[in-house]
């Protein structure tokens, strides 16, 4: 079984735990009573809450900055060779798509597991790589775990001699919907997502 499908096993048991424990939704993809029928996976789960990280110029930004309006968040790590690439592609071309089609300001935050290696002025260049506005964000390793933990992220360092340093990262990769005041609204997984679905998603949530 690919690591990636083990990662996201793996978060999907985590959030089938969580809606047994919270009660009240039919089963993964289930809404909150009167929510709205958007595309995306469960909504109204006890995922993510306040985190602090640092931003590209040093400076502190987490779950305050982001409030005004939605984010799209991203877990994942800068030497990672096809999956991140691919996914932040994706977001970032939803994000143009929802400024251009929908009038709708959306950001962008990539948020690395592998902040041994991501320094603050790596994982900023790395994000501005996609899109000139997405956020790129890094910390100390108990910074990250906390924030991954919150979000129920998945992450392992795994020993890979082609690698830089001789390691890479499994990881989770799933899409995280914000709303205005920095709370979990929804998730994509990022392996099905594309810019056109994940735009489509965030205008029936926000538009």
């Amino acid at each position: 079984m690919s690591s990636f499908r083990t990662a996201s096993l793996t978060l999907g048991a985590v959030i089938v735990a969580g809606v047994a424990a919270v009660g009240g939704y039919a089963a993964l993809g289930g809404k909150m009573p009167g929510a709205r029928d958007c595309p995306g996976g469960l909504a109204g789960a006890s995922i993510g809450g306040p985190f602090e990280l640092t931003g590209k110029s040093g400076e502190v930004i987490g779950s305050e900055t982001l409030k005004g309006g939605p984010s799209l968040v991203y877990f994942g790590f800068a030497t990672c060779p096809d999956v991140c690439p691919m996914e932040l592609a994706e977001i970032a071309s939803a994000v143009d798509i929802l400024s251009d089609e929908h009038d709708l300001s959306v950001r962008s935050v990539f948020i690395t597991v592998d902040p041994e290696r991501d320094t603050v002025e790596k994982v900023g260049e790395y994000a501005s790589f996609f899109h000139d506005d997405m956020i790129g964000l890094t910390g100390t390793p108990q910074e990250i775990s906390k924030t991954a933990k919150a979000f129920r992220v998945y992450y392992n360092r795994v020993a890979d001699p082609d690698f830089a340093d001789g390691y890479t990262m499994d990881h989770s990769n799933i899409i995280y919907l914000l709303d205005e005041k920095a709370n979990y609204r929804t998730y994509y997984k990022g392996s099905e997502a594309t810019a056109e679905s994940i735009a489509s998603g965030v205008a029936c949530h926000f538009g």
